[in-house]
Parts: C-alpha cells; sequence; structure tokens
C-alpha cells in the first residue's frame, strides 16, 4: 500500500525547493510525498554552508516532504539511509556497471565522482518527528560544469546517452517511497547492512583528514546514531560525526 500522495508541484525556477517546502509547511498542510521540483534552482542547498550548482533543465533538483512520526528521534540516520538506497536503486536501473557507492554522510558517488546529494531538513517536536524535507540534487544529463565544482559526473557521462527527466522522477520517486516504506516498517537492520554496503571507502585503505591530522584507516561501518566507523593501522576504531572527517581523493 502506498504511503506518498503523489503530488508534484513544479516550478520553473525558485531559489531553493527546500526554502520553498518549508514556506509551505508554514502556511497549510503538505500531504506525504509532496514533490516540489525545479527546472531551475539559482541557490540549492547544501550541507552546512555548502550549495548545490546545477545546470537549467539538465538535472533533478528536488524536494520530498514526508511526515516520520514512527520514527524515533534516535533513529533518524535511517531516514537518511532509506533515502539513500532509493536513489542507488533508482540509479542502479540505469547503468550496467559497478562503481556506484555512497559517500557518507550524504552524498551518490561514481567510483571518485559526486553524482548527487541529500540534504535532509527535520522538525521535531520533543522526541517526536514532525517532518523531514528531503532535499535531492541529482546529475543527469550535464556534461559540462564549473570549474569551482570538484570532481562531479553525471548519468549522461556514465551511460552515454541522454535521461528523460519525466521519466526519471517517476522512477526514483517510486524506489524512495519503496525504501521509506521499509522504514516504516521498521526494517532497520536490513536498510544499515544495504547501506554500510554501498560506502565509499569500506574496507579499503585510504587517507582522510581530521582537524589538521591526516591518517590511514578503513571504514568499516557505522553507528546506531550515524556517525562514521574508522580503523587506523593500530586497530583503534574512531568514530566520526559530520565534519569531523574528510575524504582526501
Amino acid at each position: 500500500m502506498s504511503r506518498f500522495k503523489k503530488n508534484i508541484i513544479y516550478l520553473d525556477t525558485v531559489d531553493s525547493t527546500n526554502r520553498y517546502a518549508k514556506q509551505l509547511l508554514a502556511s497549510q498542510p503538505v500531504p506525504e510525498g509532496t514533490l516540489i521540483l525545479a527546472g531551475s534552482q539559482i541557490a540549492g542547498m547544501g550541507l552546512g554552508t555548502n550549495t548545490w550548482e546545477s545546470e537549467p533543465g539538465k538535472n533533478l533538483t528536488f524536494s520530498l516532504v514526508l511526515h516520520p512520526v514512527f520514527l524515533p528521534v534516535e533513529k533518524q540516520f535511517f531516514l537518511n539511509q532509506a533515502i539513500s538506497l532509493g536513489i542507488v536503486d533508482f540509479i542502479n536501473s540505469m547503468i550496467n556497471e559497478d562503481g556506484l557507492c555512497l559517500k557518507w554522510p550524504n552524498d551518490i558517488y561514481f567510483l571518485n565522482q559526486k553524482m548527487g546529494g541529500i540534504l535532509i531538513n527535520n522538525t521535531l517536536s520533543g522526541q517526536v518527528f514532525e517532518t523531514a524535507i528531503v532535499g535531492i540534487g541529482l546529475n543527469i544529463n550535464q556534461v559540462i560544469f564549473p570549474i569551482t565544482i570538484p570532481n562531479p559526473v553525471s548519468l549522461k557521462q556514465v551511460i552515454k546517452r541522454d535521461t528523460d527527466l519525466k521519466l526519471a522522477i517517476d522512477i526514483v520517486y517510486d524506489a524512495i517511497e519503496a525504501r521509506y516504506m521499509e522504514l516504516g516498517n521498521g526494517t532497520f537492520r536490513q536498510l544499515q547492512k544495504e547501506y554500510t554496503a554501498q560506502l565509499l571507502g569500506l574496507d579499503t585503505w585510504r587517507n582522510y583528514s581530521s582537524g589538521d591530522h591526516i591518517f590511514e584507516g578503513r571504514i568499516i561501518g557505522i553507528t546506531e546514531y550515524g556517525q562514521l566507523k574508522v580503523e587506523t593501522h593500530s586497530r583503534k576504531i574512531l568514530n566520526f560525526d559530520y565534519k569531523e572527517i574528510e575524504y582526501i581523493f
């Protein structure tokens, strides 16, 4: 049974679909699964102070409004995992080669290049979820990127052809809904297992930076609260929160 009410709001141009969704929620009830899709997003938001740049009419830039009231607040990173896996499912349905992975905590990578990103804004009431605005940007048909964007890649550059954006948004919407339903059914252990298996750097020794320190480590998983677990050569296990560790490419 579907959890989402397929209510799609298309905007030719908007500063940020997440910001638009937040304003919409402040003015009226918004059904779960409402999707705000932008043809051009001129001030796309990323984690922290990061921004998301996208060529108009070439990519998917959208936000989903969710009401995950069933999810304990301490398990909120499982929402990130479910959304990430839905996007992985979508992209894997379009490509026929290995290389897709998740760069913790919120980026979609093909090999060592960034194909997409996720930004989730949660609203809590005490220990209860009220809403989650899930912003997603995916490089689909763009092939020329500003030099200020590090290591980007698009789906077109991987599969060597254009993708119909109307078809793509339907597929990714259904894929995310399927994973969200798994989350609603409480399949936390399976979601974490699949998310972990997709992590960039899993069980591979590579360089990272933390503060002013560069070290070699290997990712071994994530904690229940979404921290990244990295093992050092001295067999010490380090847990990192967002912004406490950086991949070195």
